[in-house]
């Protein structure tokens, strides 16, 4: 028989907590993955560490790593990380264990939130709930790229806001509803789309309360002022409250289509997010150019789609006026899954299964909901002899999404680990096989102890860099990449070609502009390298390595006070790396200035005693 009491909430709550930690534990000892490298190690704002934080709040997410203007702002995830930096630099471990807490939490959270929505009485069904969500596959990028602490942290407070709200209740005001606007202010600058579960609170009264639809609104009108707060330090940061970015084809295959074709692909894409979460054995980090292709009204699956969120809408209207379970999961998923349907606007991508991180939460309720109804069918009280069918199938589906959950977890050790699987996952995705042909020269052909193995991996990052370009012709990035491949196999003539055909289509691509210049450092031809450090540092101010490149050839010209200026440079965007107080020091002693020479020698060797002469 189901119990109501304190002893029982607390011993699902316990359930829940391992549930979402014990399948993420292999993740703590794993790498900097994916975006972590654009949010975290080449950000130079965040490397700062705490310091950085007023810095953090008053410019877009991505300021620190490129030059562009941006769209989006989540100061407090950035805060995170920049803490995380200065307490463990260059450590990822501990941010691991901190993302998988951050889980933890969450999914703590989600379960006392949907235990007061269903009642005590309603115990089973809300730990069932909760339990799927916990070990779902479909959340292994969210907790396993340190990145997505940014999803993790708005869920965490947007949860413990609305559970302020449902505290507060029928009352206009309340502390309960300050602590409410505090938590979901932390929610909205941690991710911006939080702001989805506005009309969630006056639903929620609805469907499981006695309170008036009126109250509710009040409720959610009061959230208007964290809103507001983080409209106003958005327009002080972006300088705009809307996104001004043009979507490159690559990050969203819809701008590519139109009409008919736009609306085909749109709801084939919305059915692929459905297949996913029931069924989640094949997961990709990207899904990308061309792996999901513009389709046609011909496409079958765009049937399937189009039949599935037909079927929904009318299980929705069936059960509005009821309150039943299935239509309140159903309105959950629909509103929260909306800004990233592309129905509603073109986002940035058409497809990510970190997209999916909240709007689970319906899915699970729903089937939480069919299972407890099947128990509960023939009864009124719960029990477990009685109910021995649904929760064996709850058993298997926690198995085996666990399982799955374990298993993927295991990709996002590394970079090359991620990209080799997920080439396979995702065959026909341009950007997989251009990052696992980076990932080959990076993690593989660079550490390399012989200059056979390093050429072995330098020629699999070529296989695979054109695999990138023959799915994709146009892809800038990949062509750019081989090029660094053949220059690094020293074949310069190949890689002045790529450079070349990246340059004629993208004269600032500030990375082949770099790589252009050092090809023509290495054959003397100092005036013309020069020319293209500055062009790539005219499209990024920022940009280290161009400044490092710059300040190398002015001292190999004998130009020393534009050498010290550009290290000195460098180093206020990478104050931490050796080799530029070393370069500092050595270029002093070409001036026979051993004093300054001899002290940012010593510096160097503080940072990095490998560098220290052995005696």
């Amino acid at each position: 028989m189901e119990s109501s009491s304190a002893k029982w909430i607390f011993r699902c709550a316990v359930i829940v907590a391992f549930a979402s930690l014990l399948p993420n534990t292999n993740t703590f000892n794993h790498g900097y993955v994916l975006d972590d490298i654009s949010a975290i190690t080449e950000n130079y704002v965040v490397q700062k560490g705490v310091e950085s934080i007023p810095v953090i709040w008053e410019t877009n997410y991505r300021y620190g790593y490129w030059n562009d203007p941006g769209s989006l702002y989540r100061p407090l995830a950035l805060s995170l990380f920049a803490w995380e930096w200065e307490m463990w630099p260059n450590d990822p471990n501990p941010a691991h264990v901190i993302n998988v807490l951050l889980y933890v939490a969450g999914c703590v959270s989600l379960f006392f939130l949907l235990l007061s929505w269903f009642g005590k009485s309603r115990l089973v069904l809300a730990a069932g709930a909760a339990l799927l969500f916990a070990i779902h596959p479909i959340h292994t990028e969210v907790v396993a790229n340190i990145k997505s602490a940014d999803e993790l942290l708005a869920v965490l407070f947007s949860i413990l806001s609305i559970l302020a709200i449902w505290k507060n209740g029928k009352k206009v005001f309340s502390i309960w509803l300050l602590l409410a606007m505090v938590s979901f202010f932390f929610a909205l600058t941690s991710k911006e789309s939080t702001i989805t579960w506005l009309p969630i609170i006056p639903l929620m009264f609805y469907f499981f309360s006695d309170i008036p639809f009126k109250n509710g609104l009040m409720s959610m009108l009061w959230m208007l002022f964290p809103v507001g707060s983080y409209m106003a330090l958005r327009k002080n940061a972006l300088g705009t409250f809307s996104s001004a970015d043009v979507i490159a084809g690559i990050d969203n295959v819809l701008v590519k289509a139109d009409g008919v074709e736009y609306f085909a692909t749109a709801i084939k894409i919305c059915g692929l997010y459905f297949w996913k979460l029931i069924a989640p054995y094949s997961l990709s980090h990207d899904y990308s150019l061309y792996e999901i292709p513009v389709n046609s009204l011909e496409d079958p699956f765009f049937w399937f789609s189009l039949l599935t969120i037909l079927g929904l809408v009318v299980l929705l209207l069936k059960g509005f006026k009821s309150k039943s379970l299935i239509a309140f999961s159903i309105l959950f998923f629909g509103i929260t899954f909306s800004l990233y349907s592309n129905l509603v606007l073109t986002i940035g991508t058409h497809f990510g299964e970190r997209l999916l991180f909240l709007p689970s939460v319906g899915f699970c309720i729903a089937i939480a909901s069919i299972l407890y109804w099947f128990a509960m069918r023939k009864t009124e009280v719960f029990e477990i002899k009685n109910s021995l069918v649904p929760i064996g199938l709850l058993a298997i589906l926690l198995l085996g999404y666990g399982f799955k959950t374990y298993l993927r977890n295991q990709d996002w050790k590394s970079e090359f680990d991620l990209y080799s699987a997920d080439v396979i996952n995702s065959p026909m995705s341009a950007r997989t096989h251009y990052r696992l042909g980076m990932a080959c020269m990076k993690e593989r052909a660079i550490l390399a102890k012989n200059v056979k193995v390093k050429n072995q991996w330098l020629r699999k990052a070529v296989g695979e860099l054109k695999k990138a370009i023959e799915i994709y012709p146009g892809y800038a990035d990949a062509q750019g990449e081989l090029g660094l491949a053949y220059q690094r196999l020293e074949y310069f003539d190949l890689a002045v070609e790529r450079y070349k055909i990246v340059l004629e289509k993208k004269p600032t691509h500030k990375t082949t502009l770099n790589n252009m210049g050092t090809i023509l450092f290495s054959q003397a031809k100092f005036d013309e390298a020069i020319e293209y450090f500055l062009r790539a540092l005219d499209k990024d101010p920022n940009y280290k390595d161009a400044m490092g490149n710059l300040a190398s050839c002015y001292g190999t010209i004998g130009e020393f006070d534009n050498a010290i200026i550009w290290f000195k440079k460098a180093i206020e965007i990478d104050p931490k790396n050796a080799s530029y107080y070393y370069y500092i020091g050595m270029t002093y002693e070409r001036m026979h200035k051993l004093d300054e020479a001899e002290s940012w020698m010593l510096q160097a060797y503080v940072l990095d005693p490998s560098l220290r002469p052995k005696q």
